[in-house]
């Protein structure tokens, strides 16, 4: 869907608040004072725990535009709470986003082939070695992950009968039926969490998180997947793919509705159980813009900013030692994209206009809990984190 995007960021920019005169949706239940705000190094007061809602392939222009009727509750989280106005994914496809977000590198990867994580190509240091090194409790929860710690690139897929589809588990190729896929499963991405049953068991069903967030042991680092219908992405048979580029196209209102039902349903849960407290914070994000409907289907928008790859005019040839140049080249960023920070006393009907990205996500996390950052998210000259949207002005 083209509705007008931005052009390329190429460098951060001065952080800009502005108030919203938007009614807030929900009741701040903590007190007014700052609480868990200890001095980690961190630019914002510190968030006792983290929730990341991970949504797919939607423009920030589709979703919080004001005449799409069926993104009403994101609007409202918009409006209510911190909204990043220059947020872009890293690059496309899917998967590369997700190893950005958690690493701080795509890995030179621009594809969701899962041969590459199989094959080692991201066995790297990841977050979650960082919050196991710090004793900081994390886990995954992935919706329709067909059981705790499951390392199948397909799960949970049904016929357009809704039979059973027993083909689209058998690797590598996918039916187009699963709900639950692996390239959408940041964790399950590296060989030292899919090869150890013990980490692997961090990785569970979406079912579990109810009973987690009232358990008063809640992770104190908790990542959300939902599955392929209510991410927004589509696809299988329950949830198909629109035929045409109007946010009115009946399957892409389908997404919408969806997805918005998704984040209603698990925002409220979360700001109404035993695990929001401190200055926790949800961030709501989808990992890159939107695709076109129509043959050949490819993404509509490559803007983006802070360390996103550029792919040179002619690549490298070892033979010649000719090509590589980044001078000319194209930069491959993920688009305009919404990410919505709802921290428990941080900014209300407020907006940030820095140019951030995924690696800004991961920067922000790190400040929280005092670790070193990872790859791109050390880059402080390209790469600034999200803390003008934790901070209540």
């Amino acid at each position: 869907m083209r509705l007008g995007l931005p052009g390329a960021v190429l460098i951060a920019g001065a952080s800009v608040l502005v108030g919203l005169s938007v009614p807030a949706i929900a009741a701040d239940t903590g007190s007014s004072a700052l609480a868990g705000s200890a001095d980690r190094g961190a630019p914002f007061p510190h968030m006792d725990h983290v929730f990341v809602i991970m949504m797919e392939n939607t423009a920030y222009s589709d979703l919080l535009n004001p005449s799409n009727a069926n993104t009403t509750f994101i609007q409202s989280l918009a409006n209510t709470y911190g909204l990043e106005t220059d947020y872009f994914g890293v690059t496309h496809t899917s998967l590369p986003n997700y190893v950005a977000t958690t690493s701080g590198n795509t890995w030179g990867s621009n594809n969701d082939d899962e041969a590459q994580a199989n094959d080692g190509y991201f066995n790297h240091l990841s977050l979650t070695d960082q919050l196991d090194q710090a004793g900081i409790s994390w886990k995954g929860y992935m919706e329709s992950m067909p059981s705790v710690g499951y390392t199948g690139n397909f799960g949970d897929c049904t016929t357009s009968t809704s039979a059973p589809d027993p083909d689209c588990t058998a690797s590598p190729s996918d039916t187009g039926t699963a709900l639950y896929v692996r390239k959408h499963d940041p964790f399950m991405q590296y060989p030292d969490v899919f090869n150890n049953a013990q980490l692997a068991d961090n990785v569970v069903p979406l079912t579990q998180l109810t009973s987690d967030l009232n358990s008063g042991n809640a992770p104190k680092f908790v990542w959300i997947t939902p599955n392929e219908c209510n991410d927004m992405h589509g696809g299988p048979p329950e949830c198909p793919y629109p035929n045409t580029n109007s946010i009115t196209d009946p399957a892409q209102v389908t997404l919408f509705r969806d997805g918005d039902t998704f984040l209603k349903t698990w925002v409220t849960a979360i700001m109404n159980s035993r695990a929001w407290t401190g200055n926790s914070a949800i961030f709501v994000t989808w990992d890159e813009g939107g695709y076109d409907n129509l043959a050949p289907y490819q993404p509509e928008d490559d803007t983006g900013c802070c360390d996103s790859p550029v792919l040179p005019a002619s690549p490298a040839d070892p033979a010649t030692g000719s090509g590589g140049d980044l001078a000319g080249g194209t930069l491959y960023a993920g688009g305009h994209i919404p990410m919505i920070v709802i921290a428990r006393h941080g900014a209300r009907g407020a907006t940030d206009a820095t140019p951030t990205n995924h690696y800004s996500l991961l920067q922000t996390i790190e400040l929280n809990w005092g670790l070193p950052f990872l790859g791109n998210a050390s880059d402080t000259i390209q790469v600034q984190s999200l803390a003008p949207l934790l901070n209540r002005h």
